[in-house]
C-alpha cells in the first residue's frame, strides 16, 4: 500500500482502512450513473475525479 500519511498523521488520525479508502475513491453505479448524466463524452474523467475529491 502506498504510504501517504506522516507517522504523525497515522497516530492523530489512525490510518485509514482499505473499506474506508473504496468507500471514497472507487465510484458505485449511482456515481457511474450521475457523471453518465451531467457530463459528456469529454470531460467525464473530470467529473468522477471532483466527486471523489469532494467527498
Amino acid at each position: 500500500m502506498v504510504e501517504f500519511l506522516s507517522n504523525k498523521q497515522v497516530v492523530r488520525y489512525g490510518a485509514p482502512s482499505r473499506t474506508e479508502l473504496e468507500r471514497y475513491f472507487v465510484l458505485d453505479d449511482v456515481d457511474r450513473e450521475a457523471v453518465q448524466a451531467k457530463r459528456r463524452a469529454y470531460n467525464r474523467l473530470t467529473g468522477a475525479v471532483g466527486l471523489t475529491s469532494v467527498r
